[in-house]
């Protein structure tokens, strides 16, 4: 007996069954494919947020030092300004006293450091015992 007359004879028997359970194997394979591909787009766009947020960690840090830097530069002119202010009244002071005038009254400069105010934790930060020293401010 030939293959191909065995074929055309009992092949209609063989590719119902037969054909189910490849049909039922190829579904089966083609899902566990889409469940990997799926984990493995999840790990990916996991990485892609990871990358983003740890790219938005650096740039805030960076605007935070940035701010504080200019803190510290706002701070030194401040601080200037009130030794500036009370030399100035020293020496008309002195100018008052030399001349026999009375010593002119001067309202009271604003209190420095400048104390903390709320529950801010950066509050009063010009007047914490960790502030670094300024460069040029030595009494060198």
């Amino acid at each position: 007996m030939s293959l191909l007359l065995l074929w055309h004879t009992y092949g209609d028997l063989l590719l119902g069954p037969g054909g189910l359970a490849a049909g039922w194997y190829g579904r089966l394979a083609a899902t566990r494919a889409q469940t990997r591909r799926d984990r493995l787009d999840a790990g990916s766009q996991a990485l892609a947020l990871a990358g983003v947020l740890a790219a938005r960690e650096q740039a805030q840090a960076a605007a935070l030092d940035a701010l504080r830097r200019r803190e510290w530069v706002l701070a030194g002119s401040v601080q200037d300004v009130y030794a500036e202010a009370i030399a100035a009244r020293l020496i008309v002071h002195d100018l008052d006293a030399t001349a026999g005038r009375p010593l002119r009254q001067f309202r009271p400069l604003p209190p420095y450091p400048f104390p903390a105010q709320g529950d801010d934790p950066a509050a009063g930060a010009t007047a914490a015992d960790t502030a670094e020293p300024r460069g040029d401010n030595h009494p060198n």
